[in-house]
């Protein structure tokens, strides 16, 4: 019972917070409790001291426990700053008073010291006005309540006994704040450092996966796989791609086939396809998914007209004796993630294998479609007739030439 309460004590607010760097949160409600923690310590020798001043001690003891709940409460309702202000005013209050109420130096005001250190750890960069603010504010209280002691209380030491100790209380805060900027500075440099990494990491799983899938992916541990009852799927194959590895060096080799890909990546990005995944000299792209869209065959359609353009001026620049296979079919598909192990983002279902075989059943740099595809964009470009091939597991299907754009759209 008592560990739920802390937990939940500790983690008020972190759920609410904009983004993941929720520390400051969780220290500035960890910090509240030590101060109640330290404040209950009190209360022994508050009742020990009750003839003297421990009555009120106690009162202010209770009013800071009481006032001190309000700092996990105000970040639970989204008032991080306020919560981190407030628990800095009552800290300053319960010290003043405790200090003034005693009229001895009992090493209290040395907390002061203690906070500017621990300042920039619940400020953020964006707060660290206030986070300098309060530094100031706790050193100026340290040193006013020692100079404050040394002047109206009875003391045994001689006056050059206490101009040494303002002394060493000025060096002792001068080297809090020292010690408070070089903290500062680290966890500004860490900060940038961390936002640098997520940043990074973030490109390089969304250059992986699609950006919904990959919120998903980050956000769930559940098995992602969706259903689309209309897609289109692309297949692009470079023809006798075997005979060129033999022409050309590795190192070669690799550059012009980045370089295609890459100019496929810029026209899928265009059309609004997914880029689905690369196979040796194979490149696989979709329309419709993951986010549904009635245009996705006239997108795979345009990509794949455009992907021809570009492929023959990257053979022509490269004097490659090659040209390109492009299938393209539409239908219902399942896409989604499967494994734990360099997974990928990918899609099942007769359609994708119809797709797949008119890449491979087709002639070089055509673009043949199935009879699903030129229903759909049929009224938007232009087709040639191949007739029925038949392909294995699917018997006889009737497949179309793509030839481009219409020039009057009916």
């Amino acid at each position: 019972m008592l560990k739920n309460l802390l937990k939940l004590w500790v983690s008020a607010g972190i759920a609410r917070y904009p983004h993941e760097y929720f520390t400051p949160v969780r220290l500035t409600n960890i910090i509240a409790f030590l101060v109640i923690l330290v404040s209950v310590c009190q209360i022994p020798n508050a009742i020990w001291f009750w003839q003297q001043a421990g009555k009120y001690q106690l009162g202010i003891t209770c009013s800071t426990i009481t006032l001190l709940i309000l700092v996990p409460t105000l970040n639970h309702f989204g008032y991080y700053l306020t919560a981190k202000i407030w628990l800095n005013i009552i800290y300053i209050l319960n010290l003043i008073v405790t200090c003034l109420l005693w009229q001895l130096d009992l090493y209290i005001h040395f907390f002061y010291l203690l906070a500017v250190v621990c300042c920039p750890f619940f400020f953020t960069e964006d707060e660290v006005k206030y986070k300098w603010f309060f530094s100031l504010l706790f050193s100026t209280c340290f040193l006013a309540t020692e100079i404050y002691y040394q002047l109206n209380l009875v003391n045994p030491y001689t006056p050059a006994q206490q101009n040494f100790k303002f002394a060493s209380a000025c060096l002792l805060t001068l080297a809090s704040l020292l010690c408070s900027f070089h903290i500062q500075k680290n966890i500004s440099r860490s900060w940038k450092k961390l936002a640098f990494e997520k940043m990074r990491s973030e490109q390089l799983l969304l250059n992986i996966l699609p950006n919904s899938i990959a919120q998903r992916l980050k956000n769930s541990t559940h098995l992602i796989a969706d259903y689309f009852a209309q897609a289109s799927i692309l297949f692009a194959d470079i023809q006798d791609f075997t005979p060129i590895c033999k022409k050309h060096s590795p190192q070669q080799l690799v550059k012009i086939l980045n370089e295609i890909f890459c100019t496929f990546d810029e026209l899928s990005l265009k059309y609004g396809l997914e880029k689905i995944k690369t196979s040796g000299d194979g490149y696989m792209a979709a329309g419709g998914l993951p986010k549904a869209d009635s245009k996705h065959a006239i997108q795979c359609c345009c990509c794949a007209i455009e992907m021809q353009q570009a492929f023959q001026k990257i053979s022509k620049k490269h004097n490659l004796k090659t040209g390109l296979r492009i299938g393209i079919g539409c239908g219902e598909v399942v896409a989604g993630i499967i494994g734990k192990n360099k997974f990928s983002y990918d899609m099942w279902g007769e359609a994708v294998n119809l797709a797949s075989r008119m890449e491979s059943h087709g002639l070089c740099n055509k673009i043949q479609t199935t009879q699903s595809t030129y229903d759909l964009t049929k009224n938007t470009f232009d087709y040639v007739k191949r007739g029925e091939i038949k392909i294995k597991g699917l018997g006889l299907v009737n497949t179309y030439w793509l030839l481009g754009r219409k020039q009057k759209l009916g």
